[in-house]
């Protein structure tokens, strides 16, 4: 059964919708980062995301990449814009 539109499917591949590889791994970075990010993999973009879940400024911080590496220095490049090491730690004397 085809649907959608001329010729084909409307909906995405199974193979694509579901990639248990990329979700344990969004998993894993999420449970590295203590929860202070929530990571998702989005079977739609094909890309990782991750959303600040500490005080940050109105509007939030989202960052996304296509691969780990790429999602770990968009996560880093927000921690040092928005403190996060000052809220994670507090102020050293």
């Amino acid at each position: 059964m085809t649907g959608g539109g001329p010729g084909g499917s409307s909906e995405a591949d199974p193979r694509e919708r579901h990639d248990p590889d990329r979700h344990g791994v969004a998993a894993h970075i999420q449970w590295q980062k203590q929860d202070a990010w929530l990571v998702m993999w989005g079977p739609y973009t094909r890309r990782f995301w991750a959303f600040a879940r500490w005080p940050v400024p109105l509007g939030g911080a989202v960052v996304s990449a296509p691969d780990p590496a790429g999602l770990y220095t968009e996560m880093r490049e927000v921690e040092r814009l928005h403190g996060f090491l000052r809220w994670r730690y507090g102020r050293r004397s």
